[in-house]
């Protein structure tokens, strides 16, 4: 195929519903929707093609995807299960080509010009992809192939569910030619509503709008989305593997006031958030802690954690302190969440001159070593515990009512 440099992106059809069809086939050609229940607060976080096709998209609230689809499968979801589907997409798709980037759960861009030799042609590569990822996983999977990461990131969405859309340097201008702006990535609702008041409308048109003029508009946003619309990849698609803040939050099935609960549910949330920075072999130097009121007026706060840690021990006082000096309304709070950020990272073999870091370090690790083996529930805090008559026990933690975070 001429002039074709060998980019191609794949992405995993509505993901996790896709899991849970694969999990239980029969739900092969039902509406689902996981999100929560459909009696429960919150939105859908993923619709399976059959629920988009009567008009219900990711952050639908529940009430109005049940509104819409009364028989529709309504699903919480399982972070777990999403994880090992993906280590396992990965899997296949490592043992194509080791040079690719991660860009989410399901979603990569491999570098295919090593294997094409192999091969011998584009077009086999994905479809050899596709056929293997549907045959062991049951997912189906779109993929663009193009001279550049983004032009094949847009033709990777321009054919769904199961496409596969190849562009070479001669189709790829007439392709982006009238392509609508807003399948352009780095292009928001705001930035589109700027533009459309600029009467520009198309990849095309925005790519023939003077450098400086964009820059003047939008700052240097204004020149990558440029760059963009011409298909040349400026920055890098984020790197999957870089791993800048650890978030963990959840919704609460009814509005709490309780003090007490409420800050035995930031303690839970800490401890899976600190769990995973352990597992990353990384501190963070600022904690942030966010809630929603029942009349969604929402509140933030954020600490500096010095020195740098990941021991929910260390860092539960600050949330403690921002939380009681926050929480100033007669109220209830429907949503909580803790951020971990300004990571750094460490090494299992430092030397500390503080016995007691060190002990607390040796412990933590054997803390996390025995959850591993024996299960979450083996080793439990007394604020941990406080949530049990609230929530089911699942494989490795409590089954909090926000899909994906309960990790």
């Amino acid at each position: 195929m001429a002039n074709l440099a060998p980019f191609l992106y794949i992405d995993v059809d509505a993901f996790f519903a896709s899991v849970e069809q694969s999990i239980n086939p029969a739900l092969a050609g039902l509406p689902v929707m996981v999100g929560g229940l459909k009696h429960e607060r919150g939105v859908v976080a993923c619709p399976s093609y059959e629920a988009r096709a009567r008009g219900v998209r990711t952050g639908t609230p529940l009430y109005e995807a049940a509104r819409l689809i009364p028989s529709g499968i309504f699903l919480r979801g399982d972070f777990n299960r999403y994880q090992d589907f993906s280590e396992r997409f990965y899997g296949i798709l490592y043992s194509c080509t080791p040079d690719l980037n991660k860009v989410s759960q399901d979603e990569a861009c491999l570098d295919i010009g090593g294997v094409l030799r192999h091969f011998g042609d584009a077009r086999r590569v994905a479809i050899q992809l596709q056929q293997r990822i549907l045959r062991e996983l049951s997912l189906s999977t779109s993929i663009g192939i193009a001279p550049s990461r983004v032009a094949a990131k847009i033709a990777s969405e321009h054919r769904k569910p199961l496409g596969l859309t190849i562009l070479t340097s001669e189709t790829l201008p007439a392709f982006l030619a009238g392509l609508p702006i807003r399948k352009i990535p780095g292009i928001g609702p705001v930035t589109e509503r700027i533009l459309l008041e600029m009467g520009i409308k198309t990849a095309g048109q925005l790519a023939s709008v003077p450098k400086h003029y964009l820059k003047t508009i939008l700052g240097i946003n204004g020149l990558k989305i440029a760059a963009y619309s011409r298909g040349e990849d400026g920055p890098l698609l984020r790197d999957y593997r870089v791993t800048r803040s650890v978030n963990r939050e959840t919704g609460f099935a009814d509005d709490i006031t309780d003090r007490k609960l409420l800050l035995s549910h930031y303690f839970y949330l800490l401890e899976r958030a600190t769990r995973k920075l352990r597992s990353l072999h990384k501190r963070a130097g600022t904690v942030r802690i966010k809630f929603r009121y029942a009349d969604f007026q929402a509140v933030e706060g954020v600490g500096r954690i010095c020195p740098a840690s990941n021991d929910e021990n260390d860092i539960f006082p600050m949330v403690e302190r921002m939380f009681n000096r926050l929480f100033t309304r007669r109220v209830g709070i429907r949503l909580a969440g803790v951020i971990l950020a300004g990571l750094r990272d460490y090494r299992d073999n430092e030397s500390f001159l503080n016995d007691r870091i060190e002990k607390n370090r040796r412990l933590l690790k054997g803390l996390d070593h025995v959850r591993a083996t024996q299960g979450f529930f083996s080793l439990m805090t007394g604020r941990t515990w406080s949530l049990d008559s609230r929530y089911k026990r699942g494989d490795t933690g409590y089954e909090l009512r926000t899909p994906g975070l309960s990790q």
